[in-house]
């Protein structure tokens, strides 16, 4: 018979959770690396369970995938998701899967570039003035807004700035709450009354009047490009069904959130990490410059700008922004000749795995130089920033494309550096964002386009 995995031991009532609490990455990072590829992590009178390696890994997300399920495991982050392609399981996610699929083709996420492209250059267009000043500001914030401002256009088209800003405080101040409740010690208790709950309710019931506004809009308007239009449209082959209202609102809600919080934390990292590797700097501007010269990128640009998907892997790899995921077990499974019990709790973690030394040579150090031949040498699952398996991440392909496009019109333009003095943390929430956001100075460094 199966026993338990090793793992640290905790405190009496509370087990882990204290030293969990204050430093997240730490705590996983040296699980893994003391007790193994399977750890078991006391909290409370509940156990739960860290799997790292690649091949664990894989087979909680492709191989037996229907034995781990994620609603139980995200109740703390619906708030944010609903009940969404994010949150539900069984049939009921096959269903909206399959009704969201072909909104979602490589065709339709390359129609996206000139978008994006246009989206972007207002930004730096915006930028110039500092640059010319040299003066500090936060690039995380402008990724935020940038990225934000693209999901809006991708999902509805045109909005007013006034109704997009309002749309974009709710999610922020979800989106806090949120994150204070994932390190909670009150997490596992009922929602209780505190002096934020009023606001936070108002934020929750902004967001569903602004995607049930944008739903009944669209319901008597000719069709459009977005993707709204696209999701109204879609219909199950056999029973002709599509989605009722509530599941639109939350399926769009979804995207909003997930569709700019972890590309606008991608790509702050991607901005620490080059500002601190001048020669990465200097050879992304050198790509840019050959294959763009002074004009804007297409979608045909993508597969020659090599260095860029490089050097945007690399951050993904050091800074996954979805950096850990749970699932539920529904039936007891055996995994490396440890027991896992039915209705456990089981962790994945991109950050933990992207540093195994096992797979990752000197793997704290930033070198894009190591995705040049894609991933052919390392098990699949050893970089897994999107998820895998029948639940890999829907906008994956989308949001790659958006970095890309992103990263390769700021190199033609501006050469970024870090502001004198200014650290950079990692802060561990629903994404991994960079704590106190990452300030930068930019310096004129290209063409106009």
């Amino acid at each position: 018979m199966s026993g338990p995995p090793p793992g640290p031991r905790g405190y009496p009532l509370l087990g882990v959770f204290p030293r969990a609490r204050k430093d997240p990455l730490a705590f996983f990072l040296d699980a893994a690396r003391t007790h193994g590829d399977i750890v078991g992590l006391p909290l409370g009178v509940r156990r739960l369970y860290l799997l790292s390696h690649p091949d664990h890994v894989k087979y909680v997300l492709q191989e037996d995938a229907g034995r781990f399920e994620k609603s139980v495991a995200a109740q703390r982050i619906k708030p944010l998701f609903g009940a969404s392609l994010t949150t539900v399981d069984g049939e009921d996610w096959r269903r909206r899967r399959h009704l969201m699929q072909p909104a979602f083709t490589p065709q339709r996420m390359a129609a996206l570039v000139p978008l994006i492209v246009e989206t972007t250059a207002a930004m730096l267009d915006r930028w110039r003035q500092s640059a010319e000043t040299a003066r500090p500001f936060d690039v995380f914030d402008e990724m935020t807004e940038l990225t934000r401002a693209i999901i809006i256009r991708v999902l509805f088209g045109e909005v007013p700035d006034a109704e997009a800003r309002t749309v974009g405080r709710a999610i922020s101040v979800v989106a806090e709450r949120v994150n204070r409740g994932l390190w909670s010690p009150l997490g596992w208790l009922p929602w209780l009354p505190t002096p934020g709950q009023g606001r936070y309710e108002r934020a929750v019931g902004a967001l569903d009047t602004f995607m049930s506004r944008r739903i009944g809009e669209r319901h008597d308007a000719r069709p459009d490009g977005e993707l709204l239009s696209a999701l109204l449209a879609a219909r199950d082959h056999a029973s002709g069904e599509g989605f009722d209202a509530t599941e639109l609102r939350d399926e769009l809600k979804a995207l909003f959130v997930a569709g700019h919080s972890t590309s606008a934390s991608g790509l702050a990292w991607v901005w620490y990490l080059l500002s601190q590797n001048s020669g990465a700097r200097s050879r992304l501007r050198r790509e840019a410059r050959t294959v763009l010269g002074a004009r804007r990128p297409t979608a045909q640009d993508l597969v020659d700008l090599d260095y860029t998907r490089m050097v945007i892997e690399e951050a993904l790899r050091l800074y996954p922004p979805t950096w850990i995921t749970a699932r539920t077990t529904t039936a007891a499974v055996d995994i490396d000749g440890y027991r896992i019990p039915a209705n456990a709790t089981v962790l994945r973690s991109p950050f933990v795995t992207h540093r195994d030394p096992r797979f990752w040579e000197d793997a704290e150090r930033f070198a894009p130089e190591r995705f040049r031949h894609g991933h052919a040498a390392r098990p699949r699952y050893a970089y897994f920033p999107f998820g895998g398996g029948p639940r890999a991440c829907i906008g994956s392909a989308f949001a790659l494309i958006e970095m890309q496009v992103v990263v390769a019109m700021v190199a033609q333009r501006y050469e970024v550096t870090l502001a004198p003095g200014w650290r950079v943390e990692p802060e561990p929430g629903t994404v991994l964002a960079p704590r106190r956001g990452v300030r930068i100075v930019l310096r004129l460094g290209g063409t106009e386009v």
